[in-house]
């Protein structure tokens, strides 16, 4: 039986995945999200499959990193600040508070966020219809009105912040 040669495709799938992982995180850092973040996640799974068929590609030499001392400091170091973010952002109390504010926004009668906008009800409420979307009145959610337009809350936010 014929065995597949992963190690002709592993180095680029790396080489690729690691590079659009690279930018694409850095563009989130910067606060560019959407579309950028799901692609990430999704490149990001290829890269560590990808790295994974490496590893095994390369074993042996793999091992022998893990005889030097500098190179078992700095995989230690990266392991233990990988934990520390990982353990901190699992154990605080409470959810993101830009979040919280967003689904609030969302959840809230149009009544209520108008003002926020310094914007009558009735104004906010024509956005969305000129924008397409069906408003019964003006005591629907923004989450309600997406429910029943069949879309995602966030393209209506975006009529409202953009």
């Amino acid at each position: 039986m014929n065995r597949i040669n992963t190690r002709q495709w592993s180095t680029p799938i790396i080489i690729g995945t690691g590079i659009f992982v690279a930018i694409s995180g850095v563009l989130m850092f910067l606060g560019v999200h959407n579309p950028i973040e799901q692609a990430h996640e999704w490149i990001g799974l290829a890269f560590a499959f990808a790295i994974v068929l490496h590893i095994l590609n390369h074993w042996p030499a793999f091992k022998n990193y893990f005889t030097q001392r500098q190179a078992v400091t700095i995989v230690g170091a990266v392991a233990m600040a990988t934990s520390v973010f990982i353990g901190s952002s699992m154990t605080q109390t409470g959810s993101n508070p830009m979040i919280s504010m967003i689904r609030s926004y969302e959840s809230a009668p149009l009544t209520e966020v108008a003002p926020l906008l310094d914007e009558p009800a009735d104004g906010v409420m024509a956005r969305f219809e000129a924008a397409g979307f069906s408003v019964g009145d003006t005591d629907m959610s923004i989450a309600q009105i997406a429910a029943a337009n069949g879309a995602d809350p966030k393209a209506l936010m975006r009529i409202l912040f953009n």
